[in-house]
């Protein structure tokens, strides 16, 4: 093997023989921010066990982003329950 595949290889035991925390606290949130006046930010933050993800939109007035973030609030799609997320506007 080339030093390159070798060093690869020697990151990835690494990596995959740390401890993971098993005691980590779920966080399932939809914020809404405002950026300025004319721009505001919903994101939904999900970061559990088994994975993190994030996603953001954007409107341009705060009332649209609040809707939005409402809406998404309610619903569950049978992927997402968004309805166990905390609602979170600043």
């Amino acid at each position: 093997m080339d030093k390159v595949r070798t060093h690869r290889e020697m990151l990835k035991r690494a990596w995959f023989s740390m401890p993971r925390d098993e005691d980590k606290v779920e966080i399932r949130e939809i914020h809404v921010n405002s950026l300025s006046e004319s721009w505001h930010v919903v994101k939904i933050i999900t970061d559990v066990k088994s994975y993190y993800s994030s996603s953001s939109q954007g409107f341009r007035t705060l009332s649209e982003a609040i809707e939005y973030a409402e809406k998404r609030n309610k619903e569950n799609d049978g992927v997402h329950d968004y309805t166990k997320y905390k609602l979170v506007i600043n």
